[in-house]
């Protein structure tokens, strides 16, 4: 099927790649379902893009290129309700708020998302953790060396 993006113009995706967020993302609970789209190869950055909605796209990246020591542990309705029943099946997204430069951009560690890669089933999670901030500054000096 052929879908419109907000960077990529109108592309060709499989239903096979389609993201489905059964509740949609918090404040946008209408959107249930995304496309994950590389921006360019190897970078540590890609689009969540909404199926049905072209402006609704989210540049996203995973935690663990910014923060060496970034873990947390699943509750029990989360891996209930994306059917995970292998962590090697789970992979961690955040949501990066771009402002004027790179190293001003943030990222929010406090409400990864975390999508089930078998089933393609995914939900943005809130942490009940306050070691993590919803504006992580994304700057070098934050990445493991």
């Amino acid at each position: 099927m052929n879908i419109k993006t907000a960077y990529l113009g109108e592309i060709e995706v499989q239903s096979s790649e389609i993201i489905t967020f059964t509740h949609g993302i918090p404040g946008f609970e209408e959107e249930t379902n995304f496309v994950l789209l590389p921006i360019e190869e190897k970078s540590m950055f890609q689009i969540l893009q909404s199926v049905k909605t072209e402006g609704l796209a989210f540049i996203l990246t995973t935690p663990f290129e910014i923060i060496a020591d970034y873990n947390f542990d699943l509750d029990e309705a989360t891996i209930k309700a994306l059917k995970i029943d292998n962590e090697n099946d789970v992979a961690v997204f955040t949501i990066v708020s771009l402002k004027d430069t790179l190293a001003n951009s943030t990222v929010n560690l406090k409400a990864p998302i975390i999508l089930n890669t078998t089933n393609r089933q995914a939900k943005q999670v809130i942490l009940d953790n306050g070691k993590f901030s919803i504006r992580h500054k994304l700057s070098t000096e934050s990445k493991k060396g």
